[in-house]
């Protein structure tokens, strides 16, 4: 397999490793799911109530002993340019797709599991609101929030900059492996 890390550094501007045990697992994180503060409570099959319990997420990444954190930085307008943002989130989100597409070819051995930033939107309308399968279970993208992480902890852990200058917006996903 290419480097891991080179497969990474190409897709996203920083990236870096902490132990698992660094992470930050919070309920008032999912509360801000529960209380629809992004607008997507109950209408995808990656954010709640569709996503499993904080609980059940943080036993599925215990298997895993490190984290690798990425992100990606997006020039804005200004302060208010909502297009931009949601241009970013829509990139980044096709990074984090990209990764796992990647490394699961180069290495289909490799355990890992990829989180994203915000809602999945790899499809254009998510079939959660039509009580219909998902159509992309392999690609769907949970976000380290609705797992319940604390994204501003974890990235002030592994020494990153979450605020990076007036007229940009941070996206933040997370790799967990072994």
């Amino acid at each position: 397999m290419r480097q891991f890390n080179d497969i990474i550094s190409d897709l996203f501007d920083n990236t870096k490793t902490i132990p698992f045990s660094k992470v930050a697992f919070s309920s008032e994180v999912r509360k801000l799911c529960e209380q629809n503060m992004c607008g997507n409570f109950g209408k995808s099959w990656t954010c709640p109530p569709a996503v499993e319990s904080t609980e059940e997420l943080h036993r599925q990444l215990l298997q895993f002993n490190q984290v690798i954190i990425v992100n990606k930085v997006y020039a804005l307008a200004d302060s208010f340019d909502w297009e931009g943002m949601k241009s970013g989130a829509e990139d980044f989100q096709s990074k984090i797709l990209k990764l796992k597409k990647v490394i699961r070819k180069e290495n289909p051995d490799f355990d890992f599991i990829a989180l994203g930033a915000g809602r999945c939107g790899i499809c254009d309308t998510c079939t959660y609101e039509q009580q219909l399968p998902c159509r992309n279970p392999n690609e769907a993208i949970v976000s380290v929030e609705a797992c319940g992480i604390d994204v501003m902890d974890m990235v002030k852990e592994a020494g990153l900059s979450y605020n990076n200058g007036p007229n940009t917006v941070t996206y933040v996903g997370a790799v967990f492996c072994n």
